[in-house]
């Protein structure tokens, strides 16, 4: 077995890793934006494996150029996907899109909220 047969196996192992543990997260969060960092990290780190995989084995040929394209799409997709499922759930939830700092958002406890919420009480 060489080296480069080694190389190809374990970043494609790690493709599938990181594919079932995003799978795993998806089920284990609550929040829906927690699931979409989930959703998206298969399209970029999976798909990148995949690719260094495909370079490995295959060199710089036809099918190289063919997953390059593959993962760059994916990877402007993602970007593009995930605000617009973000905006739209925004959207759903509130009504509209333009943020306001007096609105109270739901399930937005974060780690400064308690802090951001007690100075909007102050300014008023």
């Amino acid at each position: 077995m060489s080296a480069a047969t080694i190389a190809v196996e374990v970043l494609l192992a790690i493709a599938v890793i990181v594919s079932w543990l995003c799978c795993l997260g998806l089920l284990l969060m609550k929040d829906f934006y927690e699931k979409l960092h989930y959703m998206s990290s298969v399209t970029t780190i999976s798909a990148f494996c995949v690719l260094a995989a495909v370079v490995i084995e295959e060199g710089w040929g036809q099918a190289t150029i063919k997953t390059v394209l593959v993962f760059l799409t994916l990877l402007v997709m993602n970007a593009v996907l995930s605000h617009a499922t973000a905006r739209a759930a925004r959207i759903r939830a509130l009504g509209h899109w333009t943020p306001d700092p007096k609105e109270e958002i739901p399930g937005a406890e974060g780690v400064g909220e308690r802090e951001s919420r007690r100075a909007r009480k102050q300014e008023e």
